[in-house]
């Protein structure tokens, strides 16, 4: 069975700080993915099941509304009838379920725009570097890790694997690196104390996966670096990476 652009997911690790004094990093999270996607315009959320079992759960939410609040919410989900979030949001900051859901959940807004899917067995997603902010008179770094994973469920590799920043949104501003073995559960004391085990250092790609390949079930870890300027503004906008390579 080939490996298809569905199959490669990115997820967060174990620790995702939303302080400076976390710890950051780890061992990959498989049930938490890494998204930027948000709702076209702020929004009421929609949230459905597939499946008309899933009655007890609940999606917990927290968020941004329009004027840059962060506000949170617990939804009860109803089946397949879509659920809409008491609050409007502008941009999702991280979400999670109360507990293992029969059907896969969507998470949409403004009506038709899907945000994110929720798999059976997963527990949510969230934006990296949550409420990371600039300092008024000097630069600042972050950093998080996330995992390239590939799900192929026949065994299959993503051979000649390689990742790239696309040259849109916050591309300017953040800057990745590859950790030196596959599956690392590397942590940093703090999301501003750079990690080592990233020997190749920082930039945009293109870059190789450890091994030139992307075993199934394997992940590769990679860290973010977030660069502000002093008195840099807040601005809601998105990153993406791009993974290719051949496949049988």
């Amino acid at each position: 069975m080939a490996v298809s652009s569905s199959d490669l997911v990115i997820y967060v690790t174990t620790f995702t700080p939303e302080d400076n004094t976390s710890t950051a990093g780890g061992a990959i999270n498989s049930g938490l993915r890494a998204t930027f996607d948000d709702p076209t315009s702020a929004a009421q959320l929609k949230v459905v099941s597939a499946t008309g079992t899933d009655n007890s759960q609940y999606l917990q939410v927290t968020g941004r509304n329009a004027a840059g609040t962060i506000v949170s919410e617990n939804i009860g989900l109803n089946g397949t009838t879509p659920v809409t979030s008491s609050n409007t949001y502008e941009r999702i900051l991280k979400t999670n379920l109360t507990a293992v859901c029969n059907g896969v959940i969507t998470v949409s807004g403004n009506g038709v725009n899907n945000i994110a899917n929720i798999p059976v067995g997963e527990s949510g997603f969230r934006r990296p570097f949550y409420d990371a902010s600039a300092s008024i008179d000097t630069a600042k770094t972050y950093y998080e890790k996330v995992f390239i994973r590939n799900n192929n469920s026949g065994g299959t590799s993503l051979t000649n694997a390689t990742v790239i920043e696309v040259s849109s949104g916050l591309y300017t501003k953040i800057n990745f690196g590859r950790e030196d073995s596959k599956n690392s559960p590397q942590t940093i004391s703090n999301r501003t104390a750079a990690p080592t085990g990233v020997t190749g250092g920082f930039g945009v790609g293109p870059s190789g996966m450890v091994g030139s390949a992307l075993a199934a079930g394997d992940a590769q870890g990679l860290w973010l670096q977030l660069s502000l300027g002093a008195g840099e503004v807040s601005t809601n906008s998105f990153y993406e990476v791009q993974i290719s390579g051949t496949t049988a």
